[in-house]
């Protein structure tokens, strides 16, 4: 005898531990996608306080609060320690290998902030730095601020190679040690080349605060939906094999 249209249908048939799987599972995907569309928010928001922080005239650098001035243009006056010069980071530019210098700029008060002077191909970096890249006597820098008191190493960030004057991440503490010099926890950027032909090769500073948490959240709840198809295909049986 043949089967029914009711007997060949599909019936939803719930397993109690399947369920509470998935039902676990959903409870940590949405949170996952929650979590990071606030994140998305809080990004927002530092993005937004670092636009201001650009478009805002500078100001001189204060004994405190330096925290506050990531992004901010400031202005110091000072005297540049070229034998503490270094090079953070490893980029190419037009097919060359560099870094960026990284000077030690003296203050009038005595204080000692590191200044990036922009970017120099490996051959002329520290300590091989033409004596005409270094400017001398008292100067007045203008640039931005970037805080660097909060760094933390990741696996990614190569070893540093201080005793080549080589830097890949922003442990100032390690800087100071090895320079000998009493650090501020900030750098200045400057916007603009100082020497002859351009170099160091300044640039103007850009936001580069990365914001892929809608992408994150995104993907979060497209496998919490997914996980529901799952379970519902996988919970659902015909009708005539539920009864065999």
């Amino acid at each position: 005898m043949s089967s029914t249209p009711a007997e060949a249908g599909r019936i939803f048939r719930p397993r109690l531990w399947p369920t509470i799987a998935t039902l676990a599972g959903l409870a940590v995907l949405l949170s996952l996608g929650t979590w990071q569309l606030q994140r998305l928010e809080w990004k927002r928001g530092l993005i937004e306080h670092a636009s201001l922080q650009l478009a805002a005239p500078a100001v001189p650098l204060p004994t405190a609060g330096l925290d506050d001035l990531d992004f901010r243009r400031v202005s110091v006056t000072g005297t540049y320690l070229h034998d503490a010069a270094f090079a953070f980071g490893f980029t190419a530019e037009g097919g060359a290998p560099g870094s960026r210098l990284i000077t030690p700029f003296r203050l009038e008060d005595g204080r000692v902030v590191l200044v990036d002077r922009g970017w120099l191909p490996t051959d002329l970096l520290p300590p091989h730095v033409p004596k005409g890249l270094e400017p001398q006597g008292t100067l007045t820098l203008e640039g931005v601020g970037r805080w660097r008191g909060s760094w933390h190493r990741t696996w990614l960030t190569p070893d540093n190679a201080s005793a080549d004057r080589r830097w890949y991440g922003w442990d100032v503490q390690a800087m100071a040690a090895e320079t000998g010099l009493a650090l501020e926890p900030m750098e200045i950027v400057l916007e603009r080349s100082e020497g002859p032909a351009g170099l160091p090769r300044a640039e103007p500073v850009s936001i580069d605060l990365p914001n892929d948490h809608l992408g994150y959240a995104i993907t979060w709840y497209s496998l919490a939906l997914v996980l529901v198809v799952i379970y519902v295909l996988s919970s659902t049986t015909r009708s005539g094999s539920a009864r065999s």
